[in-house]
């Protein structure tokens, strides 16, 4: 009796011991799986940071880029409007010197033609007026001129072609033809010639 009771007590012991360590072991394995989440999710929320952080970078650089391309654009449109005032401001300066070079050469121009007109009419005053030309409503505003041929132009008499050197000159053309005949023109000229002298006498 007492041996069983000492069996039963040991198999209750061992019984809790397994239920110890069960629990032990139950305990160890709920801490590594906490300790794994919460290495999962600082694993997690390390990478998502890094993402986010290059995400950033690129939507810096994406703004740099455009900053510049902006920059850039702005530079060149205020460089060609520089250039297209610069451009009008010459265009305006070079028609303002071409009109008073056009201006100043009208201006001596008609300076000159008055001194002209002014010396022409002095010349006309001082000089007789000539007879062959008659007066006129407009030999106040014109001079005369100052030279009149009194001469009449008359054409030139030009002799007819001598018809004598033409015949000669046609002579003497035969002459050379008959004179560059061949051998044998000639010798079918003969015997024509004498074909038909004896046919006549037939």
């Amino acid at each position: 009796m007492n041996q069983e009771r000492l069996l039963k007590e040991k198999q209750e012991e061992e019984e809790r011991e397994r239920e110890q360590k069960k629990i032990v072991m139950e305990e160890k394995i709920q801490e590594w799986l906490k300790m794994k989440r919460e290495q999962e999710k600082l694993e997690q929320l390390v990478k998502q940071s890094k993402e986010e952080e290059e995400l950033q970078r690129k939507l810096e650089k994406q703004r740099e880029i455009k900053q510049k391309a902006q920059q850039k654009y702005k530079d060149w449109l205020q460089k060609k409007n520089q250039e297209k005032i610069e451009r009008e401001k010459k265009e305006k300066e070079e028609a303002a010197l071409k009109e008073e070079q056009e201006k100043e050469r009208r201006e001596m121009a008609e300076e000159r033609f008055k001194e002209w007109l002014a010396k022409a009419n002095e010349k006309s005053r001082a000089s007789p007026k000539s007879p062959c030309y008659a007066k006129s409503p407009y030999d106040k505003s014109y001079p005369s001129p100052s030279f009149c041929n009194p001469i009449p132009w008359k054409p030139i008499h030009v002799p007819p072609p001598d018809t004598s050197l033409n015949k000669t000159s046609a002579k003497k053309l035969q002459k050379q033809r008959k004179s560059q005949q061949s051998p044998s023109t000639v010798f079918r000229l003969r015997n024509t010639v004498s074909g038909a002298q004896l046919w006549q006498k037939r």
